[in-house]
């Protein structure tokens, strides 16, 4: 029974690590005003994924927050990501480099 605990506590611990790297795995985190449904979620999607320097995106309605993985050796400007939230109609509160 302990070695059946222990590999379970073992399994759950190792899970958690890998949660929290995926979390860790975006590179720039933008805070935004007016994103509230899908549609804004997916708009925001396809014009950033348009630049061909993102690899991955994930938009967190709740928080007002885009995530963002670029490429490996790209980069994406303050004033590049300024210029596609305004396009996309939304107000830019912060820009957070995470890497």
């Amino acid at each position: 029974m302990k070695t059946v605990t222990v590999l379970l506590s073992i399994f759950f611990l190792s899970s958690l690590n890998v949660l929290s790297a995926a979390e860790d795995s975006y590179d720039i985190t933008i805070h935004v005003k007016g994103l509230v449904c899908d549609f804004c979620a997916r708009s925001v999607e396809k014009t950033f994924s348009k630049t061909k320097v993102v690899e991955h995106i994930n938009v967190d309605l709740d928080k007002g927050v885009i995530e963002l993985e670029l490429k490996e050796g790209e980069t994406l400007s303050d004033e590049k990501i300024k210029e596609l939230i305004k396009a996309n109609g939304y107000a830019l509160e912060s820009i957070e480099r995470n890497k």
